[in-house]
């Protein structure tokens, strides 16, 4: 009997994954980022990964959503957040971006944004982001009972916490069994008031959640309910009523990919595929390495040649000085911009001095005079702590979009200790490195903007190496 029930859950999803590729495939191609269903196909993106994690290989959605959310859709959308714009379709496709554009840095950096954006929902924030802060803030969502139940309180209490779950793939560690407890006594609030108000998505969702806490939770009674209401298109309504008329793909995808979640986790019993897993990325110096690629690309410019090798040193640590044949000389304006864009990096000085063969300078006052000695060879103290006024002046800039107050800032701030920049600082720097990934193949432009971003990427992103007597 088991069986029978197994093959007519895969029947019935399938039959919904059918109405979902004929609604997928009808959009356009390429999709659009401004295409009025670019959220619909975006929550597709978001659900087919976790139909591969019940079934423990590609579910059919994931192939057919790929057709049409490709990784430019996801970086275009990504260069639209980064840029100050924001939609809740472009949310939903940063979500779904992961399935199409996980090593695209403009992604990265716009999945980021939105983690320390306390204005998103929480699940959002959840799944873009591994701070233990936020499970906290879950927690309590989770086990308080509202006064007044609503749809949206409905969704944002099971969105919440399939996210802590992983949809299946992993059981989250709260404050302890009272805490399971308690999110089970409110879900099954929840469930009573879906019932009344018939609404399938609810349904769906809540069902999932049941049994997400509990295995061996009995979902008859709710499963009747919605296997009954799927249309002859294959879709599922908004409410649990028969239908037959056929409905677009922004007004049945909601319902249809809840209840395909939940006939997957009725057919599968559990999770079969690999755990998902959100790495730590560091988007700026992955946006530095397109960008240092692109510059090398180009045949240097004779003027710009030693710049042009040195920003490069300064981005990959490849020592392209060695294949100039300019004279080893350089006046003291030129050394001072290469002591600026080398400064703190061992390995691009090093490069320099072997090739310049650099005198040690009389040592001159101000940043530019520091920057010059260190790269010469003389011992320069690194301050203390960023100075508040310095943190003020900088947030302020950053705040305002002031570019050239910004980057001077972030020129004095790296002369001193290592420090954790605010949201608005890293705001600004992600929108600075995607303005640097739209520029044109112009050397002098590329050169300026892998100056700046391996700059920012060395007080927003710092990593650990032995750094060499300079």
């Amino acid at each position: 009997m088991d069986g029978s029930l197994d093959q007519l859950m895969r029947l019935l999803s399938n039959r919904g994954l059918e109405w979902m590729r004929q609604r997928i495939m009808a959009l356009p191609d390429p999709c659009p980022v401004d295409h009025p269903d670019l959220g619909a196909l975006a929550m597709a993106g978001q659900v087919a990964p976790v139909l591969t994690g019940f079934r423990g290989r590609i579910s059919p959605l994931e192939v057919i959503v790929q057709r049409r959310l490709t990784r430019e859709l996801v970086h275009q959308g990504a260069m639209r957040l980064l840029a100050g714009g924001g939609r809740p379709d472009l949310l939903r496709l940063m979500l779904a971006g992961g399935l199409v554009a996980r090593d695209d840095p403009a992604w990265q950096m716009a999945c980021l944004t939105l983690a320390e954006d306390p204005s998103i929902p929480l699940p959002a924030r959840l799944a873009l982001s591994a701070d233990p802060g936020l499970t906290a803030l879950a927690e309590d969502l989770l086990t308080v009972i509202p006064p007044v139940v609503t749809r949206d309180h409905v969704t944002l209490v099971c969105q919440t916490l399939m996210q802590l779950f992983q949809h299946g793939a992993q059981r989250p560690r709260l404050s302890g069994a009272r805490a399971f407890a308690a999110i089970f006594r409110h879900l099954t609030l929840l469930a009573e008031w879906a019932e009344r108000m018939g609404c399938t998505a609810s349904t769906a969702r809540l069902a999932f959640c049941l049994r997400l806490l509990d295995g061996d939770h009995s979902l008859s009674d709710m499963m009747c309910d919605l296997i009954q209401t799927q249309r002859p298109d294959g879709s599922f309504p908004h409410r649990l009523t028969f239908g037959t008329t056929d409905q677009a793909f922004s007004d049945g995808v909601e319902p249809t990919l809840t209840v395909a979640m939940l006939l997957h986790m009725a057919a599968w019993k559990r999770w079969r595929g690999a755990a998902p897993v959100w790495l730590e990325p560091q988007p700026l110096r992955g946006a530095l390495r397109l960008l240092a690629g692109r510059l090398a690309a180009l045949s240097p410019d004779p003027a710009l040649a030693l710049h042009h090798a040195t920003a490069l040193a300064r981005a990959t640590g490849e020592n392209r000085l060695a294949r100039l044949g300019a004279p080893r000389t350089a006046g003291p304006d030129q050394i001072a911009d290469l002591a600026r864009i080398c400064f703190r990096d061992p390995i691009a000085a090093r490069h320099l001095r072997d090739w310049l063969a650099l005198p040690r300078p009389p040592r001159s006052p101000g940043i530019a005079g520091a920057e010059a000695a260190w790269l010469g060879g003389a011992p320069v103290a690194i301050r203390g702590p960023l100075p508040d006024a310095l943190a003020a002046i900088w947030d302020r800039a950053a705040r305002r979009g002031d570019r050239a107050g910004f980057l001077a800032c972030a020129r004095l701030a790296l002369h001193h200790d290592d420090a954790v920049p605010g949201p608005a600082i890293r705001a600004m720097t992600r929108r600075i490195a995607a303005e640097a990934l739209a520029l044109p193949d112009d050397a002098p432009a590329l050169i300026r903007a892998v100056t700046d971003l391996a700059m920012l990427a060395q007080l927003i992103e710092p990593r650990s190496q032995a750094l060499a007597a300079a």
